[in-house]
């Protein structure tokens, strides 16, 4: 029988790390209650909220504490955060707590379970991808964190059964009041997930946004699209642009082409975006089930929504853990127009937090970094929509017409299965496969 390559890499990865053990760690040094947020339990020193507070939290040369409700944990690419010294000695000791002491038990909230594990499951892939710290300091940690993410794993029942967050964020009515956002005013769209309304959701059989596939993979992206006139006019406008004879055209500005490779860049000439029109991104929380299995929920962790116009705009609304435990507007908040953050999605270097500079300014304007990332001040805005490749020739033309409202469920099925095609997937499985749980 031929194993799975990413299993072989995984079970090498364990053989190399497993050996080693930190017999300098100490338990997380405490703080004054009230200087310490609580999120899983009121108490302060429970496992599950120091195991957060580590992982999670990051504190600034001042004092000061970022991240603790990030949807994502403050760590990039040259982080040492975790991976030696006094951070990785907690870590490591918060880990060992967890499995001898049957830490899964402490709490029998579903909901939590599932986001706990989801926030260790960012964590240890990025110690399976990152190249800092201690190559043997690196594995131990990550076989523990492995180890954990298995423990607190649900049934596929009990995610099934997770709440819809979208729904409950329109049902609650926090959303409905228009907020302004540079000269326009943004409302959270109620209509996303109906059948046979406005929102015309994309992709086929690969993920629709493949770089966030590739850096956020535990999550599922769903690309939404609603031109001026509902659906029909949506579906004429995405059926033009398919249909257009050139789609794309040399990209000469590429200064580092390797000879004879060509590189090519959507085609400026394409139908323009009408005035108007919207762009939804919605991420989805995937979760692995008690079989090891990779499953996708109704959880939402952050709506983004883009309309052109002759400026375009940006909002976003975030999944808010302490929102979502207790039960408040789907769990989700949205982003203030001024509201600053550290960025770590395609943020690859420097740790805000480490090295001599310490860039720590409460980070930069969120809504200002979708507008950097999608700019248009060199050209049409149809070159600025990054998942406009996958609805282009010589992809498919899948009729968005037909199944619009599965495909609201069918685009996480095809991010489940294409993480599941990973090598930080196959590393988690090895550890799996060679640790009990």
């Amino acid at each position: 029988m031929r194993w799975p390559s990413r299993f072989i890499v995984g079970l090498l990865v364990v053989w190399l790390g497993t050996v080693y053990t930190v017999g300098s760690a100490r338990g997380p040094v405490p703080q004054p209650a009230a200087m310490r947020p609580v999120l899983y339990d009121p108490d302060p020193n429970h496992l599950w909220n120091r195991v957060h507070e580590t992982f999670h939290a990051r504190v600034a040369a001042d004092g000061t504490r970022y991240g603790f409700d990030t949807v994502d944990p403050l760590l990039w690419t040259e982080t040492k955060y975790l991976l030696s010294g006094a951070s990785h000695a907690r870590a490591i000791a918060l880990m060992d707590e967890f499995l001898k002491s049957n830490g899964e038990r402490l709490i029998s909230d579903p909901l939590k379970g599932a986001v706990f594990q989801h926030d260790l499951w960012a964590i240890f892939d990025w110690l399976a991808v990152t190249s800092q710290g201690d190559v043997a300091a690196r594995r131990a940690l990550m076989s523990r964190v492995a180890r954990v993410i298995r423990r607190v794993a649900l049934t596929r029942k009990q995610i099934e059964a997770l709440p819809d967050t979208y729904a409950g964020a329109i049902a609650s009515g926090a959303f409905a009041a228009a907020v302004r956002v540079s000269d326009q005013q943004m409302i959270l769209p109620p209509d996303l997930a109906i059948a046979g309304g406005p929102w015309i959701s994309i992709g086929g059989t690969q993920p629709i946004v493949p770089q966030h596939a590739s850096e956020l993979g535990r999550s599922a992206f769903i690309v939404l699209w609603s031109v001026p006139g509902g659906s029909k006019a949506t579906f004429e406008y995405l059926k033009k642009l398919w249909e257009h004879p050139q789609p794309f055209v040399p990209d000469d500005s590429f200064q580092f082409s390797r000879d004879g490779e060509v590189r090519v860049k959507i085609n400026p000439a394409l139908p323009a975006v009408p005035d108007g029109t919207r762009i939804a991104l919605v991420r989805r929380m995937l979760l692995v089930d008690d079989r090891g299995v990779i499953v996708p929920t109704n959880v939402i962790e952050s709506i983004q929504l883009r309309t052109f116009r002759r400026v375009q705009e940006f909002a976003e609304w975030q999944m808010s853990r302490e929102r979502l435990f207790a039960g408040k507007s789907g769990g989700l908040r949205q982003l203030g127009a001024d509201e600053r953050g550290f960025t770590t999605f395609s943020a690859k270097g420097m740790d805000a937090f480490e090295g001599e500079s310490k860039r720590i300014a409460a980070g930069a304007p969120v809504l200002q970094g979708c507008a950097i990332c999608h700019q248009t001040e060199f050209g049409p805005a149809i070159e600025s929509i990054r998942s406009l490749r996958g609805v282009l020739r010589p992809y498919t033309f899948a009729d968005p017409r037909h199944e619009r409202w599965t495909r609201w469920f069918t685009q996480p099925i095809v991010a489940a299965e294409a993480k599941g095609r990973t090598y930080e997937w196959g590393v988690l499985q090895g550890l799996w496969q060679s640790h009990p749980r």
